[in-house]
């Protein structure tokens, strides 16, 4: 592997924190006063009828008066915990009629110490309403975490059919009628989304999770389906192997997720905001950030290729793409946030068959030349990134085209051993 390395709000008690996306964890004391990011998801617009229905299911019910259990692992450990609920998508405003927080025991995500449990309140109150595009910040929840832990949090919603903001990665969520957020155990549906696509773990407005600890610093890795994996979970669990305890990792990736564009296409609500637009929120806005991880940029040059984007996906060109990553670049050191750059992944032999039939886009030397000349770009000293991993010892081609065949599910996509692979070759200079 070749690696470079070129040598950036206090909100407790009293009235419940509501914030808007623009203010959306802007404080200049929130990351001075020891509350740190210890787990993250990207909010996306999602709508749990059209979740149903994509996965071909008959559900007649309203959807309504639902408890979401979701089971996550902090990447880091305090002395206490508060969490951030999201309604950024929502069209009207959304009740959370009760919420509360356990450490997770057995092998079920949905059984939890009964005496670990604990009401999450909000400006002292356990129900919370939050309106369309703002966010709310817990209480203290008063509840001492260990890096890695299972830490359950169940949700109750009377109107959950209004829910339109979720998570699509970092957690394993049960969905159960009723007000179940202080059992021990209950029997839920599990909300995945399946299909030769990968997979989806929706994660209803739970968007992030800090805890106390003064000292530590957060780094965030944020892009697309490449990194939207194990990779960030992988590299907590090597740091705090390693003795480097004062280091959250925030998962900040979207699968289908550009650089430049929405998302389009039969999946282009997972697909979120482009990279440019959720930035500040999702990066540079988070609590005690110092450091960023970018690997986006394949999908915009893939998308515009493929059969069922074709009018729909934007056709982008190398040096807008360029000047794209120079701006989320000066947007980080304009808050003293470091930012390291992954080379775009090789993807020949990707077809992007998700629904069967003929292959949705087919690699050629020409379109490769993109994502070629992006990566020499990473690697020259014109980029004004703080560093860069290169990927292309994944390879198995002189050409570093096509990945080796155990390191990727299906041409472009890393398997566990490629995050393996990928994890234990970064250098553990980045995160001290």
């Amino acid at each position: 592997m070749e690696t470079n390395q070129k040598t950036k709000g206090t909100y407790g008690s009293g009235d419940a924190q509501i914030m808007s996306e623009a203010e959306h964890f802007e404080n200049p004391k929130y990351s001075e006063d020891g509350w740190i990011g210890a787990w993250s998801t990207t909010p996306v617009k999602f709508n749990l009828k059209e979740f149903l229905n994509f996965k071909g299911e008959k559900f007649q019910p309203s959807l309504t008066h639902l408890t979401f259990r979701t089971e996550l692992r902090p990447t880091i450990g305090g002395s206490d915990m508060r969490i951030v609920l999201s309604n950024v998508f929502g069209s009207a405003p959304l009740t959370v009629d009760a919420v509360t927080a356990a450490k997770g025991i057995g092998k079920s995500a949905c059984k939890v110490s009964h005496d670990t449990i604990k009401k999450v309140t909000f400006g002292g109150s356990e129900t919370v309403t939050i309106e369309p595009g703002k966010t709310v910040m817990s209480d203290p929840i008063g509840m001492e975490v260990e890096a890695l832990e299972r830490i359950v949090f169940s949700s109750f919603v009377k109107k959950s059919g209004m829910m339109r903001t979720f998570g699509m990665i970092g957690g394993h969520t049960y969905a159960q009628f009723g007000n179940h957020t202080m059992a021990s155990n209950m029997v839920g549906c599990p909300m995945k989304l399946n299909g030769d696509f990968g997979e989806y773990a929706i994660i209803p407005m739970l968007c992030l999770v800090e805890v106390y600890a003064p000292g530590a610093s957060s780094a965030v890795m944020i892009g697309d389906s490449t990194i939207a994996n194990d990779i960030p979970l992988m590299v907590a669990r090597k740091l705090q192997e390693a003795g480097i305890s004062n280091v959250g990792i925030l998962q900040q990736a979207v699968k289908g997720n550009r650089l430049m564009d929405k998302g389009v296409g039969k999946l282009g609500m997972v697909y979120g905001e482009s990279m440019l637009e959720r930035f500040d929120r999702d990066a540079l806005n988070l609590p005690g950030v110092k450091k960023i991880f970018i690997k986006v940029g394949d999908n915009d040059i893939i998308h515009p290729q493929c059969k069922s984007m074709k009018g729909q996906a934007k056709y982008v060109t190398v040096d807008e793409m360029i000047d794209a990553y120079k701006e989320l670049i000066k947007r980080a050191h304009e808050k003293s946030i470091k930012v390291y750059m992954f080379t775009r992944t090789a993807w020949r032999g990707y077809t992007r068959n998700f629904f069967g039939g003929s292959p949705d886009v087919t690699w050629t030397t020409e379109i490769d030349e993109m994502r070629k000349q992006i990566n020499r770009w990473i690697r020259s000293d014109e980029s004004p990134a703080d560093g860069w991993i290169d990927l292309d010892y994944l390879c198995g081609d002189d050409l570093a085209e096509e990945m080796r065949k155990e390191y990727t599910t299906d041409g472009i996509h890393l398997s566990r051993k490629g995050q393996e692979t990928v994890v234990e070759n970064l250098s553990l200079e980045y995160f001290q």
